[in-house]
């Protein structure tokens, strides 16, 4: 498995290699998508399209594996662990699920309908 070094200098001032990649993924994100996908760049450094992190984008003309195995070792080398987070995440989500419960299907009905049949 390639050192989590080598992704890091990937990562980075990567724009050359990216535009010469056909598929991309985060390690900020774990996300994979077709290097088309990347239309921002700052100094010539990917941002990722789907969560925004910046230095967190390799290309596979790097050579590097985009699998998630390979991706949740470079996070957790360089932005650390997510355990914590994600055990956060879904107290939130249970306590929202208690708190907010639909209490009428009006809105749903509107959603549904064309703006201009409101009213």
């Amino acid at each position: 498995m390639p050192d989590t070094y080598s992704t890091h200098d990937h990562a980075n001032r990567n724009q050359t290699e990216i535009l010469a990649s056909n598929h991309c993924a985060c390690f900020g994100c774990y996300a994979v998508f077709p290097a088309s996908d990347v239309t921002r760049f700052t100094e010539t450094t990917a941002w990722c399209p789907k969560c925004e992190a910046f230095s967190t984008v390799v290309g596979d003309a790097s050579e590097l594996p985009l699998d998630r195995e390979f991706l949740e070792v470079v996070h957790d080398h360089w932005i650390g662990p997510q355990d914590w987070l994600d055990e956060i995440a879904a107290q939130t989500h249970a306590i929202a699920t208690a708190v907010y419960r639909q209490t009428s299907t009006t809105m749903d009905e509107e959603r549904v309908r064309p703006w201009w049949k409101l009213g």
